[in-house]
């Protein structure tokens, strides 16, 4: 099961806590199982965006260093071609 499917589960179980009947401890025992449940995914879901976000700017920082470097030797080898030319 997915993280965001035990989410969306657990909410559900939360909301229906109240409600079941069960003695007051164990609704409060419940609820605290279920809220951290929540915590931990929300908190696993958080710093896997980060990650990819982290990781998709890195990417995005090499591929525009690359294209600058590109771009730079390509000037440079028509600045050498243009020099060549005008020599002969």
């Amino acid at each position: 099961m997915s993280r965001a499917s035990m989410l969306i589960l657990l909410g559900i179980l939360t909301i229906l806590t109240p409600f079941s009947g069960l003695p007051i401890a164990i609704r409060s025992t419940l609820l605290v199982i279920f809220g951290t449940g929540i915590f931990g995914i929300g908190l696993s879901l958080r710093v896997h965006h980060a990650r990819r976000a982290q990781v998709s700017a890195e990417v995005s920082t090499i591929e525009s260093t690359n294209f600058s470097s590109d771009a730079s030797q390509r000037d440079s080898q028509s600045v050498d071609n243009q020099k060549s030319t005008l020599t002969m």
